[in-house]
Protein backbone atom coordinates (compact mmCIF):
# COMPACT_ATOMS: atom_id res chain seq x y z
CA UNK A 1 0.00 0.00 0.00
CA UNK A 2 2.60 2.16 0.43
CA UNK A 3 4.95 1.82 -2.50
CA UNK A 4 1.47 2.36 -4.57
CA UNK A 5 1.11 5.70 -2.36
CA UNK A 6 4.36 6.87 -3.47
CA UNK A 7 3.94 5.95 -7.09
CA UNK A 8 0.49 7.97 -7.28
CA UNK A 9 1.97 10.97 -5.68
CA UNK A 10 4.98 10.61 -7.66
CA UNK A 11 2.77 10.08 -11.22
CA UNK A 12 1.08 13.40 -9.77
CA UNK A 13 4.26 15.28 -9.48
CA UNK A 14 5.34 14.58 -13.11
CA UNK A 15 2.05 15.75 -14.76
CA UNK A 16 2.13 18.88 -12.47
CA UNK A 17 5.51 19.19 -14.37
CA UNK A 18 4.62 18.56 -17.64
CA UNK A 19 1.65 20.98 -17.88
CA UNK A 20 3.89 23.86 -16.76
CA UNK A 21 6.43 22.92 -19.11
CA UNK A 22 3.62 22.44 -22.28
CA UNK A 23 2.41 26.15 -20.84
CA UNK A 24 5.74 27.75 -20.90
CA UNK A 25 6.84 26.43 -24.20
CA UNK A 26 2.89 27.69 -25.45
CA UNK A 27 3.47 30.87 -24.05
CA UNK A 28 7.13 31.05 -25.93
CA UNK A 29 5.07 29.84 -29.25
CA UNK A 30 2.31 32.28 -28.64
CA UNK A 31 4.86 35.27 -27.86
CA UNK A 32 7.04 34.27 -31.06
CA UNK A 33 3.91 34.00 -33.45
CA UNK A 34 2.63 37.48 -32.14
CA UNK A 35 6.61 38.95 -32.43
CA UNK A 36 6.51 37.19 -36.24
CA UNK A 37 3.07 38.61 -36.63
CA UNK A 38 4.06 42.26 -35.43
CA UNK A 39 7.55 41.89 -37.69
CA UNK A 40 6.15 40.77 -40.96
CA UNK A 41 2.37 41.78 -41.15
CA UNK A 42 1.90 45.09 -38.90
CA UNK A 43 5.81 46.66 -39.19
CA UNK A 44 6.46 44.08 -42.38
CA UNK A 45 6.33 47.49 -44.66
CA UNK A 46 8.58 49.66 -42.26
CA UNK A 47 11.64 46.94 -42.03
CA UNK A 48 11.23 46.35 -45.52
CA UNK A 49 11.77 49.52 -46.39
CA UNK A 50 14.86 50.01 -44.11
CA UNK A 51 15.63 46.68 -45.56
CA UNK A 52 15.69 48.52 -48.71
CA UNK A 53 17.54 51.50 -47.37
CA UNK A 54 20.34 49.36 -46.14
CA UNK A 55 20.52 47.90 -49.01
CA UNK A 56 20.73 50.64 -51.00
CA UNK A 57 22.43 54.05 -51.45
CA UNK A 58 21.12 57.52 -52.78
CA UNK A 59 23.53 59.95 -54.68
CA UNK A 60 21.74 63.35 -53.96
CA UNK A 61 20.60 65.00 -57.16
CA UNK A 62 19.61 68.76 -55.72
CA UNK A 63 16.15 70.13 -57.05
CA UNK A 64 16.16 73.35 -58.55
CA UNK A 65 14.66 76.07 -56.60
CA UNK A 66 11.64 77.78 -58.23
CA UNK A 67 12.71 81.16 -60.21
CA UNK A 68 12.06 84.83 -58.34
CA UNK A 69 10.52 87.50 -60.65
CA UNK A 70 9.80 91.09 -60.71
CA UNK A 71 6.43 93.07 -61.61
CA UNK A 72 7.30 92.90 -65.51
CA UNK A 73 7.74 88.92 -65.27
CA UNK A 74 12.34 89.48 -65.03
CA UNK A 75 13.93 87.21 -63.61
CA UNK A 76 15.62 88.51 -60.46
CA UNK A 77 16.75 85.06 -59.03
CA UNK A 78 17.37 82.26 -61.31
CA UNK A 79 19.36 78.95 -61.75
CA UNK A 80 21.96 78.16 -63.59
CA UNK A 81 23.64 74.52 -64.25
CA UNK A 82 26.70 73.42 -62.70
CA UNK A 83 28.75 70.27 -63.84
CA UNK A 84 30.11 68.26 -61.15
CA UNK A 85 32.65 65.53 -61.71
CA UNK A 86 32.19 62.23 -59.63
CA UNK A 87 34.24 59.18 -59.06
CA UNK A 88 32.58 55.53 -58.97
CA UNK A 89 34.72 53.03 -57.63
CA UNK A 90 32.53 50.04 -58.52
CA UNK A 91 35.42 47.39 -59.36
CA UNK A 92 35.75 44.45 -57.27
CA UNK A 93 39.75 44.82 -57.76
CA UNK A 94 42.27 44.90 -53.99
CA UNK A 95 43.94 47.63 -54.72
CA UNK A 96 43.61 51.17 -56.43
CA UNK A 97 45.76 51.29 -59.77
CA UNK A 98 48.28 53.63 -60.00
CA UNK A 99 47.91 54.60 -63.25
CA UNK A 100 44.50 55.72 -62.54
CA UNK A 101 45.41 57.79 -60.26
CA UNK A 102 48.19 59.31 -62.50
CA UNK A 103 45.15 59.58 -64.84
CA UNK A 104 42.73 61.46 -62.28
CA UNK A 105 46.24 63.82 -61.25
CA UNK A 106 46.49 65.09 -64.69
CA UNK A 107 42.81 66.22 -64.79
CA UNK A 108 42.12 67.41 -61.56
CA UNK A 109 44.45 70.23 -59.26
CA UNK A 110 42.67 69.24 -55.69
CA UNK A 111 44.83 68.88 -52.95
CA UNK A 112 44.62 65.43 -51.20
CA UNK A 113 43.10 64.17 -54.07
CA UNK A 114 45.32 60.72 -53.37
CA UNK A 115 43.83 60.37 -50.23
CA UNK A 116 40.10 60.97 -51.60
CA UNK A 117 40.74 58.45 -54.55
CA UNK A 118 41.89 56.32 -51.69
CA UNK A 119 39.34 56.48 -49.43
CA UNK A 120 36.51 56.56 -51.81
CA UNK A 121 38.36 53.11 -53.76
CA UNK A 122 38.33 51.37 -50.13
CA UNK A 123 35.18 52.47 -48.76
CA UNK A 124 33.58 51.64 -52.00
CA UNK A 125 31.94 55.57 -51.96
CA UNK A 126 31.44 58.26 -54.78
CA UNK A 127 33.90 61.02 -54.66
CA UNK A 128 33.14 64.02 -55.58
CA UNK A 129 36.32 65.18 -57.70
CA UNK A 130 35.67 69.17 -58.61
CA UNK A 131 32.71 71.58 -58.73
CA UNK A 132 31.44 73.94 -61.17
CA UNK A 133 33.16 72.64 -64.32
CA UNK A 134 33.92 74.77 -66.99
CA UNK A 135 32.83 73.25 -70.56
CA UNK A 136 36.33 72.47 -71.45
CA UNK A 137 36.84 70.82 -68.31
CA UNK A 138 33.54 68.97 -68.74
CA UNK A 139 34.19 67.90 -72.29
CA UNK A 140 38.43 66.79 -71.51
CA UNK A 141 36.73 64.32 -68.49
CA UNK A 142 34.21 63.06 -70.67
CA UNK A 143 37.13 61.89 -73.82
CA UNK A 144 38.63 60.06 -70.51
CA UNK A 145 35.60 57.86 -69.87
CA UNK A 146 36.79 55.05 -72.16
CA UNK A 147 39.96 54.85 -70.19
CA UNK A 148 38.69 55.87 -66.45
CA UNK A 149 35.94 53.82 -65.61
CA UNK A 150 33.83 55.05 -63.45
CA UNK A 151 34.16 59.22 -63.73
CA UNK A 152 30.89 60.46 -64.58
CA UNK A 153 30.19 64.52 -64.80
CA UNK A 154 26.61 65.07 -63.70
CA UNK A 155 24.51 68.57 -63.79
CA UNK A 156 23.43 69.93 -60.40
CA UNK A 157 21.74 73.45 -59.69
CA UNK A 158 22.84 76.60 -58.47
CA UNK A 159 21.49 79.95 -57.87
CA UNK A 160 22.03 82.91 -60.42
CA UNK A 161 21.35 86.48 -59.06
CA UNK A 162 20.70 89.69 -61.57
CA UNK A 163 21.96 92.46 -59.96
CA UNK A 164 22.89 90.59 -56.34
CA UNK A 165 23.93 92.95 -54.23
CA UNK A 166 21.18 95.49 -55.49
CA UNK A 167 18.73 92.74 -54.10
CA UNK A 168 20.27 90.72 -51.73
CA UNK A 169 18.42 92.23 -49.08
CA UNK A 170 15.09 91.56 -50.65
CA UNK A 171 16.24 88.16 -51.60
CA UNK A 172 18.52 86.98 -48.69
CA UNK A 173 20.96 83.74 -49.68
CA UNK A 174 20.72 80.36 -49.26
CA UNK A 175 22.46 78.30 -46.70
CA UNK A 176 22.87 74.68 -45.28
CA UNK A 177 19.94 73.84 -42.56
CA UNK A 178 21.60 73.95 -38.92
CA UNK A 179 20.76 71.33 -36.52
CA UNK A 180 18.65 74.14 -35.00
CA UNK A 181 16.66 74.61 -38.09
CA UNK A 182 16.32 71.04 -38.57
CA UNK A 183 14.81 70.44 -35.42
CA UNK A 184 12.02 72.64 -35.93
CA UNK A 185 11.82 71.70 -39.63
CA UNK A 186 12.24 67.51 -39.84
CA UNK A 187 8.68 67.01 -39.81
CA UNK A 188 8.41 68.98 -43.36
CA UNK A 189 10.51 67.02 -44.93
CA UNK A 190 13.84 68.58 -44.57
CA UNK A 191 16.88 66.89 -44.37
CA UNK A 192 20.28 67.49 -42.84
CA UNK A 193 22.49 68.51 -46.03
CA UNK A 194 19.44 70.66 -47.15
CA UNK A 195 19.88 74.03 -48.60
CA UNK A 196 17.54 76.45 -46.66
CA UNK A 197 16.56 79.93 -47.18
CA UNK A 198 18.35 82.93 -44.93
CA UNK A 199 16.52 86.09 -44.84
CA UNK A 200 14.27 87.88 -47.18
CA UNK A 201 12.63 85.73 -49.89
CA UNK A 202 14.49 82.88 -50.09
CA UNK A 203 13.74 82.12 -45.97
CA UNK A 204 10.27 83.43 -46.10
CA UNK A 205 8.64 81.53 -48.87
CA UNK A 206 11.69 78.95 -48.80
CA UNK A 207 8.92 76.02 -48.34
CA UNK A 208 7.44 77.09 -51.46
CA UNK A 209 10.81 77.25 -53.54
CA UNK A 210 12.15 74.35 -52.44
CA UNK A 211 11.96 71.58 -54.82
CA UNK A 212 11.77 67.69 -54.44
CA UNK A 213 15.40 66.50 -54.62
CA UNK A 214 16.43 63.44 -56.48
CA UNK A 215 19.26 61.18 -57.37
CA UNK A 216 20.97 57.80 -58.22
CA UNK A 217 20.06 55.15 -56.44
CA UNK A 218 22.59 52.33 -55.69
CA UNK A 219 23.20 49.23 -54.55
CA UNK A 220 25.95 48.04 -52.05
CA UNK A 221 26.71 44.95 -50.33
CA UNK A 222 27.17 43.84 -46.88
CA UNK A 223 30.31 45.72 -46.66
CA UNK A 224 28.69 49.11 -47.93
CA UNK A 225 30.60 48.84 -51.06
CA UNK A 226 29.02 50.35 -53.79
CA UNK A 227 28.41 47.49 -56.47
CA UNK A 228 25.88 48.67 -59.18
CA UNK A 229 23.62 51.96 -60.63
CA UNK A 230 20.02 50.92 -59.76
CA UNK A 231 18.09 53.51 -61.09
CA UNK A 232 17.68 57.21 -61.46
CA UNK A 233 15.49 59.51 -59.61
CA UNK A 234 14.72 62.49 -60.89
CA UNK A 235 14.45 65.77 -59.28
CA UNK A 236 11.56 68.98 -59.68
CA UNK A 237 12.27 72.08 -59.41
CA UNK A 238 9.83 74.13 -57.16
CA UNK A 239 7.14 76.95 -56.63
CA UNK A 240 8.28 80.49 -58.92
CA UNK A 241 7.18 83.64 -56.61
CA UNK A 242 5.81 86.40 -59.03
CA UNK A 243 6.79 90.13 -56.75
CA UNK A 244 5.46 93.37 -57.11
CA UNK A 245 9.41 94.71 -57.34
CA UNK A 246 10.97 96.50 -60.06
CA UNK A 247 13.98 95.69 -61.18
CA UNK A 248 15.00 98.88 -62.87
CA UNK A 249 14.33 100.86 -59.85
CA UNK A 250 15.94 98.45 -57.83
CA UNK A 251 19.07 98.74 -59.76
CA UNK A 252 18.85 102.74 -59.89
CA UNK A 253 18.31 103.13 -56.25
CA UNK A 254 20.99 101.32 -54.79
CA UNK A 255 23.44 102.67 -57.83
CA UNK A 256 23.01 106.12 -56.52
CA UNK A 257 22.83 105.04 -52.96
CA UNK A 258 26.29 103.78 -54.03
CA UNK A 259 27.52 107.04 -54.89
CA UNK A 260 26.30 108.83 -52.39
CA UNK A 261 28.90 110.69 -49.46
CA UNK A 262 28.81 107.84 -47.04
CA UNK A 263 27.60 104.63 -49.23
CA UNK A 264 25.38 103.49 -46.63
CA UNK A 265 21.19 103.97 -46.83
CA UNK A 266 17.89 102.48 -47.96
CA UNK A 267 15.40 103.35 -50.30
CA UNK A 268 12.02 102.04 -50.36
CA UNK A 269 9.12 102.37 -52.84
CA UNK A 270 5.43 101.72 -52.57
CA UNK A 271 2.29 101.98 -54.33
CA UNK A 272 0.16 103.97 -52.11
CA UNK A 273 -2.90 102.44 -54.04
CA UNK A 274 -1.90 99.33 -53.26
CA UNK A 275 0.76 98.75 -50.34
CA UNK A 276 2.41 96.92 -53.32
CA UNK A 277 6.64 97.63 -53.07
CA UNK A 278 8.50 98.20 -55.81
CA UNK A 279 11.76 99.36 -54.50
CA UNK A 280 13.21 97.53 -51.30
CA UNK A 281 17.02 98.27 -51.20
CA UNK A 282 19.45 98.29 -48.66
CA UNK A 283 22.88 99.82 -48.93
CA UNK A 284 26.38 98.84 -48.91
CA UNK A 285 24.38 95.07 -49.60
CA UNK A 286 26.17 91.63 -50.08
CA UNK A 287 27.15 89.10 -52.44
CA UNK A 288 24.78 85.92 -51.86
CA UNK A 289 26.31 83.93 -54.11
CA UNK A 290 29.37 83.52 -51.56
CA UNK A 291 27.18 82.32 -49.33
CA UNK A 292 28.88 78.89 -49.46
CA UNK A 293 32.34 80.55 -49.08
CA UNK A 294 34.77 81.56 -46.60
CA UNK A 295 35.03 85.20 -47.94
CA UNK A 296 31.19 85.70 -46.76
CA UNK A 297 32.45 85.59 -42.94
CA UNK A 298 34.20 88.53 -44.57
CA UNK A 299 30.90 90.03 -43.92
CA UNK A 300 30.60 89.28 -40.75
CA UNK A 301 33.13 91.88 -39.32
CA UNK A 302 32.79 94.53 -42.28
CA UNK A 303 32.29 98.00 -40.29
CA UNK A 304 29.69 99.21 -43.23
CA UNK A 305 27.82 96.19 -41.71
CA UNK A 306 26.51 94.77 -45.23
CA UNK A 307 24.48 92.39 -43.66
CA UNK A 308 22.29 95.12 -41.74
CA UNK A 309 18.72 95.51 -43.65
CA UNK A 310 18.98 99.02 -42.70
CA UNK A 311 14.88 99.22 -44.75
CA UNK A 312 13.06 97.30 -41.84
CA UNK A 313 16.13 96.72 -39.32
CA UNK A 314 17.33 100.33 -38.98
CA UNK A 315 15.99 103.22 -36.27
CA UNK A 316 16.56 106.92 -37.35
CA UNK A 317 15.61 109.75 -35.87
CA UNK A 318 12.99 111.35 -38.73
CA UNK A 319 14.42 115.38 -38.26
CA UNK A 320 12.21 117.66 -40.25
CA UNK A 321 10.16 114.78 -41.80
CA UNK A 322 8.15 114.69 -38.42
CA UNK A 323 7.25 117.98 -38.82
CA UNK A 324 4.27 116.64 -41.04
CA UNK A 325 2.63 115.65 -37.83
CA UNK A 326 3.51 118.63 -36.27
CA UNK A 327 1.41 120.54 -39.13
CA UNK A 328 -1.45 118.04 -39.21
CA UNK A 329 -1.85 118.07 -35.35
CA UNK A 330 -2.17 121.50 -35.45
CA UNK A 331 -4.11 122.37 -38.31
CA UNK A 332 -6.64 119.33 -37.54
CA UNK A 333 -6.86 120.29 -33.62
CA UNK A 334 -7.11 123.95 -34.63
CA UNK A 335 -4.05 125.47 -32.95
CA UNK A 336 -2.51 127.67 -35.24
CA UNK A 337 -3.86 130.30 -37.45
CA UNK A 338 -3.37 129.57 -41.07
CA UNK A 339 -2.43 133.28 -42.07
CA UNK A 340 -0.54 134.43 -38.76
CA UNK A 341 3.22 135.05 -39.63
CA UNK A 342 5.99 134.23 -37.42
CA UNK A 343 9.12 136.49 -37.30
CA UNK A 344 12.21 133.83 -38.11
CA UNK A 345 15.69 135.80 -37.05
CA UNK A 346 17.37 132.00 -36.97
CA UNK A 347 17.29 132.00 -33.27
CA UNK A 348 14.48 131.05 -31.20
CA UNK A 349 14.68 132.03 -27.53
CA UNK A 350 12.84 129.39 -24.14
CA UNK A 351 13.89 130.39 -21.11
CA UNK A 352 17.45 130.37 -20.52
CA UNK A 353 17.69 127.90 -23.70
CA UNK A 354 18.63 129.15 -27.47
CA UNK A 355 17.23 126.51 -30.54
CA UNK A 356 18.32 127.26 -33.90
CA UNK A 357 16.68 127.38 -37.11
CA UNK A 358 19.04 125.67 -40.19
CA UNK A 359 18.78 128.72 -42.12
CA UNK A 360 21.12 130.99 -39.74
CA UNK A 361 20.37 134.48 -41.05
CA UNK A 362 16.27 133.53 -40.64
CA UNK A 363 13.97 132.71 -42.99
CA UNK A 364 12.11 136.32 -41.69
CA UNK A 365 8.09 136.90 -41.80
CA UNK A 366 7.00 133.13 -42.45
CA UNK A 367 3.32 131.46 -42.32
CA UNK A 368 2.15 128.17 -42.26
CA UNK A 369 2.38 126.95 -45.62
CA UNK A 370 5.95 128.30 -46.55
CA UNK A 371 6.79 127.35 -43.05
CA UNK A 372 6.85 123.33 -43.99
CA UNK A 373 8.36 124.32 -47.85
CA UNK A 374 11.02 125.82 -46.10
CA UNK A 375 11.45 123.58 -43.44
CA UNK A 376 11.86 126.62 -40.86
CA UNK A 377 12.57 125.35 -37.21
CA UNK A 378 11.47 128.75 -35.84
CA UNK A 379 7.79 128.81 -37.13
CA UNK A 380 7.67 124.74 -35.95
CA UNK A 381 9.07 125.21 -32.87
CA UNK A 382 6.25 127.66 -31.68
CA UNK A 383 3.50 125.08 -33.88
CA UNK A 384 4.71 122.83 -31.18
CA UNK A 385 4.59 124.41 -27.88
CA UNK A 386 0.49 125.94 -29.23
CA UNK A 387 0.14 122.30 -30.06
CA UNK A 388 1.77 120.13 -27.08
CA UNK A 389 3.33 116.82 -26.64
CA UNK A 390 0.10 114.71 -26.35
CA UNK A 391 -1.49 115.72 -29.20
CA UNK A 392 1.46 115.29 -31.64
CA UNK A 393 2.04 111.98 -29.98
CA UNK A 394 -1.59 110.97 -30.65
CA UNK A 395 -1.06 111.59 -34.48
CA UNK A 396 1.99 110.24 -34.65
CA UNK A 397 0.48 107.08 -33.30
CA UNK A 398 -3.08 107.48 -35.39
CA UNK A 399 -0.22 107.56 -38.81
CA UNK A 400 0.76 104.17 -37.28
CA UNK A 401 4.02 105.26 -36.37
CA UNK A 402 4.82 103.31 -33.32
CA UNK A 403 3.35 99.73 -35.07
CA UNK A 404 5.19 97.17 -37.36
CA UNK A 405 4.01 97.46 -40.98
CA UNK A 406 3.83 93.95 -41.16
CA UNK A 407 5.76 93.52 -44.10
CA UNK A 408 6.96 90.16 -44.79
CA UNK A 409 10.65 90.64 -44.49
CA UNK A 410 11.52 89.14 -41.09
CA UNK A 411 13.28 90.78 -38.31
CA UNK A 412 11.19 94.29 -39.10
CA UNK A 413 12.41 96.64 -36.14
CA UNK A 414 9.61 99.13 -34.40
CA UNK A 415 9.51 103.09 -34.06
CA UNK A 416 9.31 105.17 -30.73
CA UNK A 417 6.69 107.84 -30.41
CA UNK A 418 7.85 109.46 -26.97
CA UNK A 419 5.07 111.30 -24.38
CA UNK A 420 4.89 112.29 -20.99
CA UNK A 421 3.89 109.20 -19.74
CA UNK A 422 7.06 107.13 -21.23
CA UNK A 423 9.72 109.89 -20.31
CA UNK A 424 8.54 109.43 -16.69
CA UNK A 425 8.24 105.44 -17.31
CA UNK A 426 11.37 104.63 -18.54
CA UNK A 427 13.59 107.73 -17.49
CA UNK A 428 11.91 108.72 -14.28
CA UNK A 429 11.30 112.08 -15.26
CA UNK A 430 9.09 115.15 -16.36
CA UNK A 431 8.16 116.02 -19.84
CA UNK A 432 9.65 119.81 -20.31
CA UNK A 433 8.44 122.18 -22.81
CA UNK A 434 11.86 122.20 -24.30
CA UNK A 435 10.83 118.04 -25.03
CA UNK A 436 8.20 119.57 -26.86
CA UNK A 437 10.12 121.88 -28.80
CA UNK A 438 12.50 119.01 -30.27
CA UNK A 439 10.03 116.70 -30.65
CA UNK A 440 7.78 119.46 -32.96
CA UNK A 441 11.11 119.45 -35.51
CA UNK A 442 11.67 115.50 -35.35
CA UNK A 443 14.47 115.66 -33.03
CA UNK A 444 14.67 114.10 -29.49
CA UNK A 445 13.95 110.39 -28.54
CA UNK A 446 12.34 109.77 -31.81
CA UNK A 447 12.81 106.86 -34.12
CA UNK A 448 11.26 105.21 -37.00
CA UNK A 449 12.52 102.69 -40.15
CA UNK A 450 12.35 103.96 -44.04
CA UNK A 451 9.40 101.36 -44.41
CA UNK A 452 7.40 103.00 -41.44
CA UNK A 453 7.85 106.51 -42.87
CA UNK A 454 7.05 105.11 -46.30
CA UNK A 455 3.63 103.45 -45.00
CA UNK A 456 3.08 107.26 -43.45
CA UNK A 457 4.23 109.02 -46.67
CA UNK A 458 1.75 106.58 -48.87
CA UNK A 459 -1.47 106.56 -46.66
CA UNK A 460 -1.01 111.14 -47.14
CA UNK A 461 -0.73 110.45 -50.95
CA UNK A 462 -4.04 108.37 -51.00
CA UNK A 463 -5.84 110.75 -48.20
CA UNK A 464 -6.43 108.44 -45.39
CA UNK A 465 -5.62 104.70 -46.07
CA UNK A 466 -2.85 102.35 -44.72
CA UNK A 467 -2.14 99.29 -46.71
CA UNK A 468 0.31 96.45 -45.36
CA UNK A 469 3.03 97.17 -47.39
CA UNK A 470 3.68 93.25 -49.37
CA UNK A 471 6.72 92.03 -52.03
CA UNK A 472 4.42 88.41 -53.10
CA UNK A 473 1.86 89.01 -55.59
CA UNK A 474 1.29 85.05 -56.95
CA UNK A 475 3.00 81.71 -56.84
CA UNK A 476 2.68 79.65 -59.50
CA UNK A 477 3.74 75.96 -59.66
CA UNK A 478 5.38 74.10 -62.18
CA UNK A 479 2.73 72.70 -63.98
CA UNK A 480 1.27 76.85 -64.22
CA UNK A 481 -1.12 76.66 -61.66
CA UNK A 482 -1.93 79.65 -59.09
CA UNK A 483 -0.75 78.33 -55.73
CA UNK A 484 -1.51 81.68 -53.97
CA UNK A 485 -2.70 84.80 -54.76
CA UNK A 486 -2.09 87.93 -53.02
CA UNK A 487 -3.69 91.41 -52.69
CA UNK A 488 -4.20 94.34 -51.04
CA UNK A 489 -4.25 94.52 -47.43
CA UNK A 490 -5.94 97.41 -45.34
CA UNK A 491 -4.88 97.81 -42.01
CA UNK A 492 -6.58 100.70 -40.79
CA UNK A 493 -7.64 104.49 -42.18
CA UNK A 494 -6.89 108.09 -40.50
CA UNK A 495 -10.07 110.61 -40.91
CA UNK A 496 -9.02 114.02 -41.45
CA UNK A 497 -11.18 116.91 -42.94
CA UNK A 498 -10.98 117.29 -46.40
CA UNK A 499 -9.45 120.75 -45.48
CA UNK A 500 -6.36 119.44 -43.68
CA UNK A 501 -5.71 117.12 -46.57
CA UNK A 502 -5.72 119.79 -49.11
CA UNK A 503 -3.47 122.16 -47.02
CA UNK A 504 -1.10 119.33 -46.35
CA UNK A 505 -0.97 118.17 -49.97
CA UNK A 506 -0.26 121.90 -50.63
CA UNK A 507 2.26 122.31 -48.40
CA UNK A 508 4.07 119.19 -49.37
CA UNK A 509 3.85 120.16 -53.33
CA UNK A 510 5.94 123.75 -52.40
CA UNK A 511 8.42 121.87 -50.79
CA UNK A 512 9.55 120.54 -54.42
CA UNK A 513 8.08 123.85 -56.26
CA UNK A 514 9.80 126.46 -54.12
CA UNK A 515 11.39 124.64 -51.40
CA UNK A 516 14.25 122.46 -49.67
CA UNK A 517 13.08 120.06 -52.29
CA UNK A 518 13.83 121.47 -55.44
CA UNK A 519 16.77 119.00 -56.18
CA UNK A 520 13.47 116.87 -57.19
CA UNK A 521 11.39 118.99 -59.26
CA UNK A 522 10.20 118.20 -62.68
CA UNK A 523 9.22 120.10 -65.79
CA UNK A 524 6.53 117.83 -66.55
CA UNK A 525 5.96 115.54 -63.28
CA UNK A 526 4.73 117.17 -60.17
CA UNK A 527 6.15 115.75 -57.25
CA UNK A 528 4.88 116.26 -53.61
CA UNK A 529 7.33 115.51 -50.53
CA UNK A 530 8.92 116.29 -47.39
CA UNK A 531 12.90 116.98 -46.98
CA UNK A 532 14.90 116.13 -43.31
CA UNK A 533 17.96 116.47 -42.18
CA UNK A 534 17.70 114.74 -38.69
CA UNK A 535 20.90 115.29 -36.11
CA UNK A 536 22.86 112.46 -35.15
CA UNK A 537 24.59 112.28 -31.63
CA UNK A 538 27.11 109.32 -32.99
CA UNK A 539 28.03 111.32 -36.46
CA UNK A 540 26.88 113.32 -39.41
CA UNK A 541 23.25 114.33 -39.60
CA UNK A 542 21.26 111.74 -41.64
CA UNK A 543 19.65 112.62 -44.73
CA UNK A 544 15.95 111.93 -45.48
CA UNK A 545 13.32 112.57 -48.40
CA UNK A 546 9.93 111.45 -48.49
CA UNK A 547 7.88 111.83 -51.54
CA UNK A 548 5.13 110.68 -53.99
CA UNK A 549 4.50 111.47 -57.51
CA UNK A 550 2.05 112.46 -59.35
CA UNK A 551 1.43 114.49 -56.90
CA UNK A 552 -2.47 114.67 -58.43
CA UNK A 553 -2.93 111.19 -58.34
CA UNK A 554 -0.08 108.99 -56.95
CA UNK A 555 1.60 106.08 -58.34
CA UNK A 556 4.83 105.93 -56.42
CA UNK A 557 6.10 107.05 -52.63
CA UNK A 558 9.78 106.81 -52.09
CA UNK A 559 12.09 106.97 -49.16
CA UNK A 560 15.57 107.75 -49.41
CA UNK A 561 17.71 108.00 -46.10
CA UNK A 562 21.42 108.15 -46.52
CA UNK A 563 23.31 107.64 -43.25
CA UNK A 564 25.80 110.61 -42.22
CA UNK A 565 24.73 111.84 -45.34
CA UNK A 566 24.06 114.93 -44.47
CA UNK A 567 21.15 117.77 -46.21
CA UNK A 568 18.30 115.87 -46.85
CA UNK A 569 17.59 118.63 -50.04
CA UNK A 570 21.08 118.26 -51.92
CA UNK A 571 21.44 114.88 -50.92
CA UNK A 572 18.82 112.44 -50.44
CA UNK A 573 16.23 115.17 -52.65
CA UNK A 574 18.28 114.10 -55.98
CA UNK A 575 18.37 110.47 -55.24
CA UNK A 576 15.07 110.57 -55.58
CA UNK A 577 14.87 112.71 -58.72
CA UNK A 578 16.96 109.50 -60.54
CA UNK A 579 14.11 107.13 -59.28
CA UNK A 580 11.30 109.34 -60.51
CA UNK A 581 12.97 109.86 -63.93
CA UNK A 582 13.39 105.87 -64.47
CA UNK A 583 9.85 105.24 -62.63
CA UNK A 584 7.98 107.68 -65.23
CA UNK A 585 10.49 108.06 -67.94
CA UNK A 586 7.58 109.10 -70.92
CA UNK A 587 6.83 111.79 -68.76
CA UNK A 588 9.41 112.86 -67.62
CA UNK A 589 12.37 112.45 -70.94
CA UNK A 590 12.51 116.23 -71.63
CA UNK A 591 13.81 116.78 -68.54
CA UNK A 592 16.99 114.46 -69.46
Amino acid sequence: MVWQQEHKLSYESFLEKYRIVTICFLGAFLLLSLRLLHLQVIRGKYYKSVSEEQRTQIILERAARGLIYDQNNRIIVGNRTAFVALFYPFTQEAELPKELLTRLSKIFDIKDLSSQIATGWRKGQVVRLAENLSREDMFRIQEQRLVIPGISVVKESRRNYNFPEANSHLIGYLNEISRKELNNLKNEGYKMGDWVGQRGLEEVYDSLLRGRDGGWQIEVDAFGRQTRLVKHIPSFIGNSLYTTINLDLQKVAYEELKKSPTGRGAVIGLDPRSGAVRIFVSCPGFNPELSFSKEFKNYLTDNELPLFNRTIQALYPPGSLFKVITFVAAVAEEKIDLEKEIVCKGKFYFGKKTYNCWEKKGHGKISLIPALAKSCNVYFYHLGLKTHVDTISKYARRFRLDKPTGIEIPSEKVGLVPDKKWKKEKLDEVWLPGDTINMAIGQGPLWFSPVQVAVMMASIANKGTFYKPYILEKVISPQGDVVRQVGKDKLGEIKLEDNVWDLLHLGLREVVRDGTGQWCKFKTLEVAGKTGTAENPHGEDHAWFSAYAPADNPELVLVVIVENGGSGGSVAAPIARKIFKEAFREQTKRDW
